[in-house]
């Protein structure tokens, strides 16, 4: 909503000036408030979200999509664009095409070589220098020049559900941004470069994320009764006893 009232908003305040209006009809119209990055509902995934989506791929272009995203950290569209004669596997780089026409010239983690060298050893996947890294489920069916970036999408949505997790190709850019920063404390010119944001603010939403994160874990050590006094009964098995019980009362052993 934000984006469509600048939209509006510019266009009708250039239609004035150039006297094609008589008024700017978005004057009365207030912008919609932006939620700030901390407030908005975005799909998070873990460490250990990220490694059940691998375990749930099961074919080449299932696992290469996941393996790309999760790795570089690219967004959807530089994705879905990344071609084998982007990939230079002796140097260990390859090319994401960005938002309009910039290009992005980064590094690939040693573990995404090694991915990408195995697909071209399996002779499984078309490795052509016009052909896609994140091969077409239907090559057949596609016809235009370059293809849209729903391919990315939809291949990270169905294997994600069937592992038993939400997510989407910008929650791997985001789990990738927040496993960067956690074993490169502080790095976050680095991630800028990796991630191609135009702006440091961009870039540090992830460094609060990661940070909020880690200060909410002191939680985990919340108790309500001493160590030796807590025993975890199934509700299975207090339904078994007559008793009404969730699982997570404080039961005091026998």
């Amino acid at each position: 909503m934000c984006t469509v009232h600048s939209a509006l908003n510019g266009l009708f305040g250039w239609l004035y000036l150039e006297g094609e209006v008589d008024a700017n009809p978005m004057i009365r119209i207030r912008r919609p408030r932006r939620p700030k990055p901390g407030e908005a509902d975005v799909v998070i995934v873990t460490a250990a979200d990220v490694e059940r989506i691998f375990g749930a791929a099961e074919t080449w272009q299932e696992f290469l999509c996941v393996a790309v995203l999760a790795y570089s950290g690219a967004r959807r569209n530089a994705a879905s664009r990344l071609r084998w004669k982007d990939v230079d596997l002796v140097e260990g780089r390859m090319r994401l095409r960005e938002k309009g026409s910039k290009v992005n010239d980064v590094p690939m983690p040693y573990e995404l070589l090694t991915i990408l060298r195995a697909a071209v050893e399996s002779e499984a996947v078309p490795c052509r220098p016009d052909d896609y890294v994140i091969p077409n489920r239907r090559s057949a069916s596609v016809r235009r020049s370059e293809r849209t970036n729903k391919i990315v999408y939809e291949t990270v949505v169905n294997v994600a559900e069937r592992a038993g997790v939400k997510a989407t190709a910008h929650a791997l850019r985001r789990a990738f941004a927040v496993a960067f920063l956690t074993s490169h404390p502080g790095a976050i010119e680095s991630l800028q470069a990796l991630m191609n944001n135009s702006r440091v603010d961009t870039t540090q939403v992830y460094l609060r994320a990661l940070n909020r994160s880690q200060v909410m874990e002191t939680v985990r050590d919340l108790s309500w009764s001493t160590p030796t006094e807590f025993v975890y009964q199934a509700p299975e098995a207090a339904q078994l006893q007559g008793k009404a019980h969730t699982g997570f009362e404080p039961v005091p052993p026998p």
